[in-house]
This record gives structure tokens, sequence and C-alpha cells, in this order.
């Protein structure tokens, strides 16, 4: 080789050998301190796992955050035993579900461990029978009450006219007097008061509490085309005297052959023989139907009175119901049993006799509901005295008449013959008077049988039904039974 070829191959080499050098220096420089970390060969070792704690990220997290574990555990809060479900029932439409409604809605005992108030909703539940409302104690009624009412009804004390009236009295030092402004309070003559009711109930052992709402509710049930009737009765029909009467519609005319619509292309018609004309058909004539006759009621008397002879008085303080239940029991089969026999049919306590146990008793004992259908327990709070009066009209005018069982309170304002206020009460309401607005009873109540002071109250009276309608929702419960 030439000795200048020789000179630059050596040249080259040796710049080359001088590039190397400082790439050595800086991989040197880049490896770790540790010498445990470093390389004999030079080359970078795998990543270790790293003993620091992570940092916390800072991006916001995408999945669905834990739940942080706490010490003590989370418990769902338990219902109230003694809440009220304000809710109503399902409408029943047949025996079978009504009562399998009440069973499922009766109260334990634990929930009827408030006070009465609160346990008036859960004793006196409302039910939908059909198209009718029923509610335990206070019978059918027009308008479903809410919980918060029926708790008001029974906490009112519809004797506060009577109580401050016996205050007023007591001031002015005048007892009794006839017109004055203070009227004495006299005794508790004999009917339940909502609160006695919801007390008794209450008290009963849930399967006897269940026992008595089934039959009540039985009545009602039975009762039901009754309660229907009379919800529907228009008060206004009675102008005339005759409540409820309509007349059936008469059928429309049969209505004549309709030619076809123009442009209503008829059927083709079927070609005939050829030679023979065609057939002309001949004009049907309609027979018109015969109008039907509408079938009007016959007018109820414009007065009318039963079971005469058949007034009785009451032996006790508290037997207002024994006594009525006497009167309408003897009128029926001309057997007079003894009031202490019916108080014990009844229930009847020194507390009173509920309107139930009378109502159940003239459909058990007499035979004046064959004559008037199931007699029931029927709220009046929305009628008005019209309607009263033509209910009375209908029960004791029609070719069946029976009697009423009437509920008042015993107030001097609607029944002057009194000397003094009394409590809620029954009496016989066996009459009435279109022409001169009244309504007749049988006042079993003699004032002056249990007071030296008061009157002769007892024995037939003629109430005017503005009255007797104001007496009656002047009572808490607002009912009677028929």
């Amino acid at each position: 080789m030439p000795t200048a070829t020789r000179g630059g191959a050596a040249l080259i080499l040796l710049g080359a050998l001088l590039a190397q050098a400082p790439l050595a220096g800086t991989a040197a420089a880049y490896q770790p301190r540790d010498p445990a970390y470093r390389s004999t060969n030079g080359n970078t070792p795998a990543a270790q796992p790293s003993l620091a704690p992570t940092a916390a990220p800072t991006g916001a997290p995408t999945g669905t955050p834990t739940a942080v574990p706490t010490d003590t555990p989370t418990i769902p809060p338990e219902p109230d035993p003694t809440a009220v479900d304000d809710r109503p029932e399902p409408a029943a439409h047949s025996w079978s579900e009504l009562a399998q409604q009440v069973q499922q809605t009766s109260p334990n005992d634990l929930m009827l461990r408030v006070s009465t108030a609160e346990q008036a909703a859960q004793v006196m539940r409302c039910f939908k029978l059909d198209e009718e409302n029923y509610c335990l104690g206070l019978g059918f009624v027009d308008k479903m009450p809410s919980g918060a009412q029926i708790s008001a009804a029974v906490t009112e004390s519809p004797s506060d006219d009577a109580t401050a009236g016996r205050a007023s009295s007591s001031a002015s030092g005048k007892v009794g007097e006839v017109g004055e402004v203070g009227v004495e309070q006299g005794i508790a003559t004999g009917d339940q008061s909502p609160a006695v009711f919801v007390t008794e109930r209450a008290a009963m052992p849930k399967a006897l509490r269940i026992a008595a709402e089934l039959e009540e509710m039985q009545t009602a049930w039975d009762g039901r085309d009754k309660a229907r009737s009379l919800r529907l009765m228009d008060a206004s029909s009675t102008a005339n005297g005759t409540p409820g009467t309509t007349g059936t519609p008469t059928s429309p005319p049969s209505a004549p052959s309709t030619p076809g619509a123009p442009g209503t292309p008829g059927a083709p018609s079927t070609p005939g023989t050829p030679g023979t004309p065609p057939r002309t058909p001949e004009p049907t004539r309609s027979t018109p139907s015969a109008p039907s006759t509408p079938v009007v009621s016959k007018p109820l008397p414009s007065s009318a009175y039963i079971m005469k002879g058949f007034e009785v008085s009451q032996e006790k303080g508290y037997w207002c119901g024994p006594a009525t239940f006497q009167s309408i029991d003897w009128a029926d089969d001309k057997q007079k049993d003894t009031q202490a026999s019916w108080a014990k049919d009844l229930g009847s306590t020194s507390s009173g006799t509920g309107i139930s146990s009378m109502v159940k008793q003239t459909n058990l004992k007499t035979k004046w509901d064959i004559a008037a259908g199931t007699y029931i327990v029927q709220n009046v709070s929305g009628w008005n005295s019209q309607k009263f009066l033509a209910v009375h009209q209908k029960h004791l005018g029609d070719a069946a008449p029976a009697p009423v069982i009437e509920h008042v309170q015993l107030l001097k304002r609607y029944f002057p013959y009194l000397a003094f206020n009394h409590s809620g009460h029954y009496q016989v309401g066996r009459g009435y008077d279109m022409k001169n607005g009244t309504i007749g009873i049988f006042e079993v109540f003699n004032e002056r049988r249990f007071n030296s002071r008061g009157n002769t109250t007892n024995g037939p009276k003629n109430i005017p039904a503005s009255a007797m309608f104001n007496a009656t929702l002047a009572n808490s419960f607002k009912n009677i039974g028929l």
C-alpha cells in the first residue's frame, strides 16, 4: 500500500476513537449513584418498584366511589306502629272483599296505645261498598271524611252549649225557667258518645273487635242499596209531596226508512228474464209503536202517623235506647218485653247504647226491616232539613211504613217542652205532616221522673222538621237509623 494511503487511514481511525470518548463519559454520568444499580456492562437495569407512597391523582375519578365503612352500621328506621294510613281502601264489590279489607286494616293492640283522638281514626275506619261510603260508628256518609275530621268529631263536646247554659244560669241564680238564656244541664239520658264508642272498641281484644266490625259491616253491606237510594234522592222533587217520583221515559218512535245517501251507488239489480217486466216492490207500511205510558208512583200522603198507643217511658236515666227499642218492638209483635231484657240485648251500659246495636236488633228481632228494607245507620251531615223531612215521608208514608230511630242532642232550644238540657238521646220517629212541616215522635224521656224540678216530657210530640234536623246535627254522630 502506498505511504499516503496508509497515513489517511490512520487519521480516520484516530478521529473515530476520539469521537467515542465523550459518549462513554456522558453515559457514565447518567448511571445511579447506588452501586447496586450500576451495570457492569454499561446497560441500564430494569426499573424496580418504588417504596415511596404514590401521590393521589389530581383528576376526578371516573368510576363510582366506594363508600367508606363506618364503625356504626346504618339501620333503616322502622315504621311507626301508631301511624295511621289515611289512604282510602279500594271499592269492595263483594262481601268477601269487604271482609278482607276490614280484617287487614283492623289495628293491633300496639297501635291503639295512643290517645282517644288518635284511636278514633283507627277504630272508625271508612270503606267503599260499591259506590257508597261507610265509616264504622258513623254509618253511610255522602263524602268520605279524613282521619283528622273523625278525630275532631270524637273530641268535640256536643254539650258545650248546655255547659255554658248551666254556668250562665248559676250566675244569674235562675235555673230551669222557660225562656231564660241560661239553661241548667240535666242528666245523660243514654246514647253512646263517639269517645265512649272508640274507647270500648279499642279496649276489646283484637279478635272480638274484628268480630264486632264485621257484624256492623255485614249490616251495611246488606243495606247499601237503601243508602244509594237515599244519596240519590232529590229533595227538590218533594215539593208536591211525592219524594223521588220519576216517570219512565217513553220509547222513541220508530225511525222512518232512510233513502240512500247521494252519490252512494245502490246494489246492482239482478237482471230479470228477458221479456218480463221488472217487479215493483210493494211499499211497506210501518206500524207505529204504541207509546208507553209513564209509570208514576202513587203520591204519598201529606201526613201519616203509625204506632198509636205504643209510647213508653224510660225506666233508668241512661235507658233511652232500651225504651226506644221497647216501643218499636212492642208495636211490631204486640208483645211488650221489658226494658231490662232489651238493655241486655243492646249491650247498654251506664255509658249508653250504640246506634249500631239499635239497628242490628231492629233487623234481628223485628219485622220492620221486611217492610222498609234492611235498617242502616245513615249520616245526615250532608243533608238539609227539606231532605230530612222528605226521607221521613218516604219511610213512614209508603205502603209499608216503618219507624225511624231518631238520634238527637236533647237540648231545650230544639225541644221546648224540656226544663233542662240533656245529652245525646234516642226517640221513636213515628210520623210527619208536610203541610205543617213537622215530624211526629215518641219522647221516651220523662224529665220529672228523674228531677223533681223537671217537666213531664214523655209521650207523643210534633217537632218542626228544622228543629229535629238541627238537633240531629248537634249530636256528634249526626246520624239516624232507618
